[in-house]
C-alpha cells in the first residue's frame, strides 16, 4: 500500500473565524428529510423519505416537486446516486424497487427490476466483464444477483440480522473483486458477488458499523478506514479520522474528498496531502446524509433540517502554527499511520525539561533514539524514518520529568 494513501490524513486543525456560512434552502421543499442529493446535467435532485424527489434549476434557491414521482415504486427512498458529468443518470433507490433516470428518457424502473420489486434497494452495480452481471444491496435481505436480468439469485455466505443491511459497494470489474460494507462489518467477494465471507481484520467496535464507502474508505460509525490492501481487499487501516462519518461529496479530477456525518466534517486531498476541518456552522437538523460538489458550491442534506449550501472557498480551516505556549504536556499520534518509510511524531512541553523520545519494537527493544536532550517549553515535531526496519507494530516513548506517555504506531511497507 503506497504511503501517499494515508499522508494526508494529518490530525493538527485548528478553528478559523473566516470560516464561510452555511445557508439552508428549502424554499418549496415541503419534506426536510433528506436521503440523498445527485446532479443531472444542471439540475440537482434531492431525495426524501416519504415525500419522493424535488428537483432544483438554481442551485437550491428554489424547489419544486419532482414531476417524475408518480413513475417511483415508492415515495420513501433510502438514496440516490447521480453521475458526475453531465450525460450521465441517476439511480433511485425505494423501498420498494428501484428507478432510473437516464436522460433523454424520462425517469422509468428498469425492466430488470421486476423479479425484485419487493425489495428495499439501497445499492446497485454492474460488472461489464466477461459478461454483464448486475448486483443490488438491500436493506434487510443481503445481495442479490442477476446474468439475465430476469432471475435473481441472493449471494451466499452473509449471515442473517443486521450483516443483511447493505450500506456500502467496492467493486473491481478487472480483478473481479468486491466488498459490501455493511451495519455489521464487511464481506469480500471474488467471484462476482455469488458468494461473501467476512473481511474484517483492522475493524472493531464501533467501526464494524459501516454507514458507506467510496472508493477504497470505508465511512464507520467508528471513524473512515482504509482498504489497505488493493490487490485483495482484505484488510482496513485506521485513516486517523475518527467520528461517525456517513457521507462524501468527490471532486475526482482533483482528489478532492468532503466527509460528512454526525456533527463531523473533513476535507481531505489526496493529491496534495491537505487535510482540515469543514465547519458545519450554520447547518442544523441532524445527522448529514449526502453531500454533493457543483460549480463553487457544497450542498449537504440532513435528516430533518432540509438542504444547506456553502461557497467551497472558505468552507475549511487552516493548519494550526503553534506559536501559542502549550498549557499540558502532550504526545500526539504520530502521522501518517500507518506509514512508510516516515512518520512525525509531534509533543507538547509546558515546562523546560530534558526530554527523551524513543522508539521500541513490538518486543520491547528500543530501535531509535530520536531526541535526548533539554529542551524550553513548546511544541515540537520530529520526523522517524524507518526504511531500515520491517513492517510491524512499534512504539515511541516520551519522557519529559515526572510526564510520560508511550503510544503506538504501524510501518506498512
Amino acid at each position: 500500500m503506497k504511503s501517499f494513501l494515508f499522508v494526508f490524513f494529518a490530525v493538527c486543525l485548528w478553528i478559523n473565524s473566516s470560516w464561510a456560512q452555511w445557508t439552508q434552502i428549502n424554499n418549496n421543499l415541503s419534506n426536510l428529510k433528506i436521503t440523498g442529493l445527485a446532479r443531472v446535467g444542471t439540475t440537482i435532485y434531492a431525495s426524501t423519505t416519504d415525500g419522493g424527489i424535488f428537483s432544483s434549476t438554481n442551485s437550491g434557491d428554489s424547489w419544486s416537486t419532482y414531476s417524475g414521482n408518480d413513475t417511483l415504486p415508492s415515495l420513501n427512498i433510502n438514496g440516490i446516486d447521480g453521475g458526475l458529468n453531465d450525460g450521465a443518470g441517476m439511480f433511485i433507490y425505494t423501498i420498494n424497487g428501484m428507478a432510473m433516470l437516464s436522460p433523454p428518457t424520462p425517469l422509468f424502473v428498469p425492466p430488470f427490476m421486476q423479479n425484485l420489486a419487493n425489495k428495499s434497494i439501497t445499492l446497485y452495480r454492474q460488472y461489464q466483464s466477461p459478461s454483464r452481471r448486475r448486483i443490488v444491496g438491500t436493506k434487510s435481505a443481503g445481495i442479490f444477483y442477476t446474468d439475465n436480468d430476469v432471475d435473481w439469485t441472493e449471494g451466499s455466505g452473509i449471515p442473517a440480522g443486521t450483516s443483511k443491511n447493505i450500506r456500502g459497494f467496492m467493486s473491481d470489474d478487472i480483478n473481479v473483486l468486491a466488498l459490501a460494507g455493511t451495519e455489521n462489518g464487511a464481506f469480500i467477494s471474488t467471484d462476482r458477488g455469488t458468494s461473501w465471507t467476512a473481511a474484517n481484520t483492522g475493524l472493531t467496535g464501533d467501526a464494524l458499523k459501516i454507514n458507506n464507502m467510496f472508493g477504497i474508505f470505508a465511512l464507520t460509525k467508528g471513524g473512515i478506514y482504509i482498504a489497505s490492501n488493493l490487490a485483495a481487499f482484505s484488510t482496513w487501516s485506521p485513516s486517523g479520522l475518527t467520528g461517525d462519518y456517513r457521507t462524501c461529496a468527490v471532486n475526482v479530477s482533483t482528489s478532492e474528498y468532503y466527509f460528512f456525518g454526525n456533527n463531523v466534517g473533513t476535507f481531505a486531498n489526496l493529491q496534495t496531502s491537505a487535510v482540515s476541518a469543514i465547519s458545519l456552522n450554520g447547518i442544523s437538523g441532524g445527522v448529514i446524509t449526502s453531500a454533493l460538489l457543483y460549480g463553487t458550491n457544497i450542498f449537504v442534506g440532513t435528516e430533518t433540517g432540509g438542504v444547506f449550501r456553502a461557497p467551497l472557498s472558505g468552507l475549511t480551516t487552516g493548519v494550526n502554527e503553534g506559536n501559542e505556549l502549550p498549557n499540558k504536556f502532550n504526545l500526539s499520534q504520530n502521522y501518517p499511520n500507518p506509514f512508510n518509510p516516515s512518520t512525525t511524531i509531534s509533543f507538547s512541553l509546558t515546562l523546560k525539561s530534558y526530554v527523551s523520545l524513543k522508539v521500541f519494537d513490538a518486543l520491547g527493544r528500543e530501535v531509535s533514539i530520536l531526541v535526548s536532550k533539554e529542551l524550553t517549553a513548546g511544541s515540537y515535531s520530529q520526523q522517524w524514518n524507518a526504511g531500515n526496519l520491517p513492517s510491524g507494530v512499534y512504539f515511541y516513548r516520551l519522557q519529559a520529568g515526572n510526564y510520560s506517555e508511550t503510544r503506538k504506531l504501524i510501518l506498512l511497507k
